[in-house]
């Protein structure tokens, strides 16, 4: 039994160099475009889709049109695509799936058909459940599929930024499985970067209440119980990115809700309303710039989540916001959120 928990063991931890190593090569492309390896990924997009952009040119050349062959465009997916796939799948499999079953293969005796016949080590060995060390490792291989599906997300949403400390921290956490251990320095982000990564930070915090039923947790509570939830959900992702969050600091001019920052020269301020108040308005007309002020920044995210009963001030707002649309100005800093109660799917 020894002998196969020590197999186990190094089996889980060459599958986690070999996925960290599958991680920085599908991400290369976006990091070190220039790279071997990033030219590696990118004759291998080629290659997979020549054969559907080949198909798709010739029917374009058809001088009398495709309806009278039956013929189909092939759909071909964008590189971003391409790598979210690799990143997720190894072919239609899950990678996370893939890789624990090609580890549990090396403990299957299979028969003349190619049929499993006998699995040689019990579950609960294989899990760890009666060896902490294979228990550990197992948690190291989990949270190295948790950070590849984080990276993965951040390639879909064209949030770039954000990898390189993903890839830090993976080396951070897994670099003594190949001999080493590598410190970065944390990502560090100028004031804009910092804008940009907080607004797709509180669009996803947006997604939870909206999509997610954290609805429920909101709906027709106070607004200090609005910034417990806000705070609760973006104080690990801050954690994550050296982000340092203050909640309720108090500045010159009052207690804005929040500040994110990296430093002194990269500074957000986030202040947080419910639609039931009288002063949603003047909260981002007057309230906001006067900490902005304070702060001696110009970055600023208004926050306004409505659960129904809302005051004449919130439509007041929104009136804002469509009379900037007719004369072409946005107002990106600032996100409405819907917590009003919502039907299950299975209700509509």
């Amino acid at each position: 039994m020894d002998e196969e928990l020590n197999q186990l063991k190094k089996l889980i931890e060459s599958t986690i160099i070999q996925e960290r190593n599958h991680i920085f090569k599908y991400t290369s492309p976006l990091l070190s475009p220039q790279s071997s390896q990033a030219k590696t990924v990118f004759l291998e997009y080629d290659r997979s889709t020549s054969n559907d952009r080949h198909h798709n040119y010739n029917l374009s050349s058809i001088p009398y049109g495709v309806s009278c062959f039956e013929l189909e465009e092939r759909y071909i997916p964008s590189f971003n695509e391409f790598l979210v796939k690799k990143l997720r799948y190894h072919f239609d499999q899950k990678r996370k799936v893939y890789l624990t079953d090609s580890i549990l293969r090396h403990f299957s005796v299979h028969n003349e058909d190619g049929d499993v016949e006998e699995i040689t080590i019990l579950d609960i060995d294989f899990y760890g459940e009666t060896n902490h060390e294979i228990f550990s490792y197992w948690l190291l291989f989990e949270h190295l599929f948790e950070l590849e599906e984080q990276i993965a997300r951040r390639v879909e949403v064209k949030n770039f930024i954000a990898i390189q400390s993903h890839l830090n921290l993976i080396d951070d956490y897994f670099g003594h499985l190949m001999g080493r251990k590598n410190s970065y320095f944390p990502l560090k982000m100028n004031k804009d970067e910092l804008f940009s990564w907080l607004l797709i930070e509180i669009e996803s915090f947006k997604h939870l209440v909206e999509e997610k039923a954290l609805w429920k947790s909101l709906n027709k509570e106070p607004e200090k119980h609005f910034q417990h939830i806000f705070a609760a959900a973006l104080s690990r992702v801050s954690e994550l990115f050296n982000v340092c969050m203050l909640a309720e600091p108090q500045i010159g001019n009052g207690l804005v809700d929040f500040i994110f920052s990296q430093g002194n020269d990269s500074k957000v301020c986030v202040e947080l309303k419910l639609s039931t108040s009288s002063k949603v308005l003047e909260g981002y007309t007057k309230q906001l710039s006067r900490y902005l002020t304070s702060e001696k920044t110009d970055k600023g995210i208004y926050v306004v989540i409505d659960s129904g009963n809302s005051k004449s001030s919130y439509q007041d707002l929104l009136n804002l916001i469509e009379a900037g649309k007719k004369t072409g100005k946005s107002y990106p800093d600032i996100i409405l959120i819907d917590a009003s109660p919502k039907l299950s799917p299975s209700r509509l």
